[in-house]
């Protein structure tokens, strides 16, 4: 059996990719990249179980997804810029057409958290949640969430980051 150990997955440089597009260094966080992953499941209701207002007779699992909370106090502005586009390969300042197909078109991010033990890279982004910056006397801060969705591999997140 292993003995339980610290985990330390050491400095990591958030890096961003535009759909297609080479990765580019966004900047450093606050106190690092905060993971969470969500499962995705449907009741199976039976009436054996008393029907829709009973307990579920099983569960169906129906995915996940990731999202990956920032809060960059080091960040490079035009990386950046692009990012809060929400739409890789958009305009800043600019809201791209109701109707755009992040997957389909190919408007989605890669995030890559390159930690020198543990790195993880996501192939597929979208900014779904808001995103926020402090203007004035006192550092910036900007704080993003990445939703990761698995890309057309089945791949909701893995370890390559080049």
């Amino acid at each position: 059996m292993a003995t339980p150990a610290v985990q330390v997955a050491g400095l990591a440089e958030i890096k961003i990719a535009l759909a297609g597009g080479a990765l580019q260094v966004l900047g450093y966080t606050r106190q690092g990249a905060q993971i969470s992953a969500d499962g995705f499941f449907e009741n199976v209701p039976g009436d054996e179980n008393g029907g829709d207002a009973g307990p579920p007779v099983d569960v169906q699992y129906l995915g996940e997804i990731a999202r990956v909370r920032l809060e960059l106090t080091k960040w490079v502005a035009a990386v950046a810029d692009q990012v809060v586009t929400r739409v890789s390969g958009a305009t800043t300042g600019r809201p791209s057409p109701a109707g755009t197909l992040m997957f389909a078109d190919s408007k989605q991010f890669r995030v890559v958290v390159n930690s020198p033990t543990t790195p993880l890279n996501f192939p597929r982004c979208i900014v779904r949640a808001p995103y926020e910056i402090n203007k004035g006397t006192v550092y910036s801060r900007l704080v993003l969430e990445f939703e990761a969705h698995k890309d057309s591999s089945g791949v909701l997140f893995n370890s390559t980051v080049t």
